[in-house]
């Protein structure tokens, strides 16, 4: 059987533990928060050049802080004043972004929207203490989460949020467990591709984009979690929380736990379909 990580076996026992290092949360790393700041600073880029408002999150496996990066690419840009709608498409796992906000439990989300049980105006949460931010739960867990994920309803929602939010960000599951990542980025401008340090295989990333580039998903960049910036810094002169991929300069050396051909595969097919523009991949230090 085919194994995406790249150890013989891996522990499930921090799942029920996941905790989430919020960007306004004082006492946070300088770097951390800078990290998350140029990844908005890139995404705005973006939104300007390449009509990019509405994009899903993944990765190739759990536990690479997918989440994580969602919620803090959502604060970062409420911060700057834009207003943000958080949707939670983790259908088939147990979602985690109503925790980390604090919205509640037992809600009713896409699931129940996409199944006409509710309105979607209805199942919208604004989430206390959280200015500009919107959420959108999971809902109640469907038994036919893709299935329902490929209606044209799910298309009409998006098409609704992107009137009324100058970003959506859609949580999507890992890319090698199902094919709902894969689903929503075709229906939205592209994907964020989450990638944590020294944990899937180089195969498996390879693997898990192709899926999306097959799929007809545009890879708008790739954002590495669980980086150890003070290793890299002593092979390196330069102390940014981020990596340049182009063909031309780079700065420092590719992170470890990644391949520098993996992380070409992610970024640079992006700057192609830019004309030419090098996209990055950020680096952070999540804990989820």
């Amino acid at each position: 059987m085919w194994n995406p990580f790249n150890r013989n076996t891996i522990s499930n026992s921090s799942a029920s533990k996941r905790s989430l290092q919020l960007i306004t949360q004082k006492g946070m790393p300088f770097a951390y928060v800078e990290a998350y700041k140029a990844l908005r600073t890139n995404l705005n880029f973006l939104s300007g050049s390449g009509d990019v408002h509405a994009f899903v999150v993944t990765s190739t496996v759990p536990e690479e802080a997918k989440s994580n990066v969602s919620v803090n690419l959502a604060l970062a840009l409420t911060e700057s004043g834009k207003k943000v709608v958080l949707v939670d498409c983790d259908l088939p796992r147990k979602p985690v972004l109503h925790r980390y906000l604090k919205a509640g439990h037992n809600l009713k989300g896409v699931s129940n929207v996409l199944s006409r049980q509710v309105a979607l105006s209805d199942a919208l949460v604004e989430p206390k203490g959280i200015p500009n931010l919107t959420f959108l739960p999971a809902g109640t867990t469907p038994p036919n989460p893709s299935e329902l994920l490929s209606q044209p309803q799910m298309q009409e929602m998006v098409d609704t949020l992107r009137g009324s939010y100058d970003f959506v960000i859609l949580d999507a599951p890992p890319i090698s467990m199902v094919t709902d990542a894969a689903v929503i980025g075709r229906i939205v401008d592209g994907a964020l591709f989450v990638v944590r340090s020294k944990y899937a295989s180089t195969d498996a990333v390879k693997t898990a984009l192709e899926k999306l580039q097959d799929a007809g998903v545009k890879v708008l960049g790739a954002v590495l979690t669980r980086y150890d910036a003070k290793k890299s810094l002593k092979r390196s002169d330069y102390g940014y929380g981020y990596y340049y991929y182009n063909s031309n300069y780079s700065y420092g050396t590719p992170p470890d736990g990644i391949s520098e051909s993996a992380a070409e595969k992610s970024c640079l097919t992006s700057k192609n379909r830019y004309n030419g523009k090098e996209k990055h991949s950020v680096h952070t230090e999540d804990e989820t």
